[in-house]
């Protein structure tokens, strides 16, 4: 009986797991999908500052689009206005031909709804309808054509905007670019062009494609006005893609020549200290000519292969006689030095492009830091380029260093609150691969030697100015004179 008893129990013990299996969805996916590439920012990172991956104004796409907060409902009225003035650049003159050129904008979207769901990490879809979703993307889509396209007419001059609820409000129109960039607030890019080509291009040839309005709108990050697809082949994901293909499309080595990775970097001041120049390479941020492409600058190897050991911040290198030096028109992650028998920079230079800090500043890193995270494991070049900054900047006195020769300007008026910021982004950032290993292992070298460190004293003690330079010349000619006479003296 005893022996029913256990083998009944066993049954029992049996059914849950049996249960368990049938309830695993069939359709559940065990890898990634190659088309994801809109993710909301990891748990993470938003520890550090949730506000940076959120919209202020406006929702675009499906992660905010029902958000509770007050502050982005008056954009949802903005979008129907936007989509009624939309409607006039649509072919047709009567009602009926406008409506049905709106039916072809939602039928496509309808055609193309499962390639649109597989764009985003997260299964977010199932609280919309049929109607729903085909709504909420044509409405944001509309929105965003408008808006490019009076952005483009205001640039050319019109006038008939200055009153238009978001052109004519600059701060408004700030707030939207700025939303527009989150990580969590887009639409794929090949859905947009396809309804602007449908909607615009076929029936209006002489306005702009969709990627040249996209370029100009987002033009703060990419001073150049040439197009992705000008410079290498390329297909734009989202607007936050777009961006850091602007920002690193000139980006370096990801593998150190050795294989190993640096763990830490001397600061700009103690580079500068060293003898290493900074310069700027452009107002800020990007370069998107086609020669700058080509442009083979030095690729810094590790002179001897040796492991890293400390990477000196900014005002320890400062005192070994670097120089930090800015040049223009360059991209933002293109940053040179020195290489062993090649002049293009002087020996104990480093060549930065500025990079411009104001209030958006931070919102941009993450969002971008965010994607790479997400979306390239192996290609994190932002990633690296704000772990290079980290490395270089301990505190104020680097930002001063910085600062003082043009390799970051400044908008935020406090050099520690720079610092924090800086200090800050790479919390809880994965790194996979490294591109400054190289020139982390250059500059570590030059501020390790000896007579560097003692050349940048003598200098900066004896030859600080004009004024101190020439005592010190003086001096060593009264000195001289005097050692003179008294040789001759002796010898008389």
């Amino acid at each position: 009986m005893e022996e029913n008893e256990l083998s009944n129990s066993m049954n029992d013990n049996e059914k849950p797991c049996k249960d368990i299996a049938i309830e695993i969805p069939e359709d559940l996916e065990t890898t990634f999908r190659r088309e994801e590439c809109i993710y909301k920012a990891p748990a993470a990172l938003c520890d550090s500052n949730r506000a940076s991956y959120t919209p202020r104004v406006i929702s675009i796409g499906p992660f905010h689009h029902d958000s509770e907060s007050e502050k982005l409902r008056p954009m949802e009225i903005q979008k129907q206005r936007y989509l009624k003035e939309f409607c006039k650049r649509l072919r047709g003159e009567t009602k009926e031909q406008v409506r049905e050129s709106l039916n072809v904008l939602s039928s496509t979207i309808e055609d193309e709804k499962d390639k649109i769901k597989h764009c985003y990490a997260d299964n977010t879809f199932h609280q919309f309808s049929r109607n729903q979703f085909v709504k909420m993307i044509l409405f944001d889509a509309v929105f965003i054509f408008e808006l490019f396209l009076k952005n483009e007419e205001d640039i050319r001059g019109n006038k008939r905007y200055q009153h238009d609820f978001i052109i004519g409000k600059p701060w408004l129109r700030a707030a939207i670019q700025r939303d527009l960039i989150l990580l969590e607030n887009q639409l794929p890019f090949f859905i947009l062009e396809k309804l602007y080509s449908l909607a615009i291009e076929e029936t209006n040839p002489d306005y702009r494609s969709f990627l040249d309005l996209s370029c100009r709108y987002f033009e703060k990050y990419g001073k150049n006005k040439t197009k992705p697809d000008e410079t290498k082949p390329y297909e734009v994901l989202h607007f936050t893609d777009l961006v850091r293909h602007f920002l690193s499309f000139k980006h370096p080595q990801l593998e150190s020549p050795d294989g190993k990775q640096i763990k830490n970097l001397y600061s700009a001041t103690m580079l500068h200290q060293a003898g290493i120049k900074f310069k700027a390479l452009s107002d800020h941020f990007t370069d998107l000519v086609r020669h700058f492409l080509s442009f083979k600058h030095p690729q810094l190897e590790s002179p001897d292969g040796k492991q890293i050991k400390n990477l000196y911040s900014a005002t320890m290198l400062h005192r070994a006689g670097i120089k930090f030096k800015a040049l223009p028109d360059a991209c933002l992650l293109d940053i040179r030095a020195w290489k062993e028998n090649e002049n293009p920079v002087k020996k104990g230079e480093l060549h930065m492009p500025p990079l411009e800090i104001d209030n958006s500043t931070e919102c941009l890193f993450r969002n971008l830091m965010a994607l790479e995270q997400c979306r390239y494991p192996t290609e994190e070049f932002i990633c690296r380029y704000v772990k290079l900054l980290d490395f270089l900047v301990d505190d104020k006195k680097d930002v001063d260093l910085l600062i003082e020769n043009k390799v970051i300007v400044s908008r935020l008026g406090d050099s520690k609150a720079v610092a924090e910021l800086i200090n800050k982004l790479c919390l809880e950032i994965v790194e996979v691969t490294s591109g400054y290993d190289a020139l982390s292992q250059l500059l570590n070298d030059y501020y390790e030697s000896s007579w560097n460190k003692n050349k940048a004293y003598l200098v900066s003690v004896y030859f600080h100015n004009v004024w101190i330079g020439t005592g010190t010349v003086i001096g060593l000619i009264i000195l001289a004179i005097t050692v003179t006479r008294f040789i001759l003296f002796f010898f008389r």
